[in-house]
């Protein structure tokens, strides 16, 4: 829900009350930051923008960064491996679109999130309703799903945390998990370079009946 201040008007403007509020994406459209249309975007900018982000404010170990596409394909594996074996494609669609955002907004780090509050949070929230109709979503995405890639998200989060970002386990799981205590993900976790991990996110959103 948007949060309004005391006249009734939101926290956060549209674009028709501020300076210019748009980003001129690589496609050539104009994409609004503050009030995101689903005309505007073009998933191709979103994957790039996504590709180019890394995770943990870049600290993780090796030579290349833990991008947030990478991430995203992590996720949509652990939901199919460990959470949801039989997950419908639609949610496996939402497992890796759910941080596109970050192609716009940054991977902004959980602790600076909770500073910025309730104006980040319905960014977040208007993206998300045009992200939710560019990729055939038209009826938002159901709770169930929600639900359900939020924990292969922490999964994978804490994965991350311990094996490449320096955290120990015990405290991953407290802190980043939110004392999370099931399995996490065993496989390979190699950071992919960002032309590898944009040709892995695309191969995988249309594995699962995505258009792109």
């Amino acid at each position: 829900m948007e949060k309004t201040t005391q006249t009734g008007r939101s926290s956060v403007p549209s674009h028709h009350e501020t300076p210019r509020t748009f980003q001129r994406m690589l496609s050539g459209r104009r994409l609004h930051l503050l009030d995101p249309s689903p005309l505007d975007l073009d998933l191709k900018d979103l994957v790039t923008g996504i590709s180019r982000v890394n995770r943990w404010c870049g600290q993780t170990t090796g030579e290349v960064g833990f991008s947030v596409a990478h991430h995203s394909v992590l996720v949509e594996t652990i939901l199919g491996e460990i959470v949801w074996p039989a997950a419908p494609l639609e949610p496996r669609r939402w497992a890796l679109a759910h941080d596109l955002a970050e192609a716009v907004y940054g991977d902004i780090v959980t602790p600076v999130k909770a500073v910025l509050g309730d104006a980040y949070r319905e960014l977040e929230s208007r993206l998300d309703r045009a992200l939710c109709l560019a990729i055939g979503f038209d009826s938002g995405v159901r709770e169930e799903w929600r639900k359900a890639v939020k924990t292969a998200d922490k999964i994978a989060a804490v994965t991350e945390a311990v094996r490449l970002a320096n955290w120990s386990e015990a405290e991953a799981r407290e802190l980043v998990g939110m004392n999370y205590r099931g399995k996490l993900w065993e496989g390979p976790l190699e950071p992919w370079p960002e032309a590898e991990a944009r040709a892995r996110w695309i191969a995988r959103f249309t594995a699962v009946g995505g258009k792109i």
